[in-house]
């Protein structure tokens, strides 16, 4: 069933530049006042980072943060709009 779930989205960072749903990184995720930004790792390829508000960055693998990802929107998280 998670994988389901993973491979009906599509994720901010699948999207590349001239896209028409492309964003810029950082991607922002709020709800409220609380924010979870995800960035990719440059220096592990395939990992991404994520933080909540001020808290300490975590560095998690694609399916991770993927799985993170849906869940949040599942919650009611939404993804800001930072276009280029």
């Amino acid at each position: 069933m998670l994988l389901q779930n993973q491979t009906n989205s599509i994720f901010p960072w699948d999207c590349q530049i001239g896209d028409e749903n492309f964003q810029k990184e950082p991607w922002i995720l709020n709800k409220g006042k609380v924010y979870v930004t995800i960035e990719k790792n440059v220096k592990t390829k395939g990992f991404f980072y994520l933080q909540k508000n001020e808290e300490k960055r975590l560095s998690l693998n694609l399916v991770q943060t993927k799985s993170i990802y849906n869940k949040m929107i599942e919650l009611g998280y939404k993804l800001r709009i930072n276009k280029i």
